[in-house]
């Protein structure tokens, strides 16, 4: 076996580079806003479904849960999906502004 041709082999494989403190603000903005987005469906439609179940469940402590369930799920639906606006606006803030090479005219259509 040739020492040489391993070293060599070693020596071309690509190393990733580790996440830098540069790279984390980043990936917080895009976890921030999946998750405030996907939470605040999320808590909508299982708020929604806990509050109806309830309606038709006949054990009272089940009943009980299942409505205090609903309402703090409805509740939290308004604060994340701000968080998730929040947190894609804190994306885009970060990202030049490209504007389009046409010109905008009025219409021609105003009569003199």
């Amino acid at each position: 076996m040739n020492a040489s041709a391993l070293a060599r082999q070693n020596a071309q494989l690509v190393i990733k580079p580790r996440l830098t403190g540069r790279r984390a603000p980043t990936q917080a903005q895009t976890l921030g806003a999946i998750a405030g987005m996907a939470g605040g469906i999320g808590a909508a439609m299982f708020g929604a479904v806990f509050t109806a179940a309830s309606w038709v469940v006949t054990n009272e402590s089940a009943r009980q849960w299942l409505s205090t369930a609903g309402t703090a799920l409805l509740f939290l639906t308004i604060p994340l999906l701000v968080f998730g606006g929040y947190c894609l606006d804190w994306m885009e803030r970060d990202k030049s502004q490209h504007y389009s090479n046409t010109a905008h005219y009025k219409d021609d259509d105003e009569e003199q």
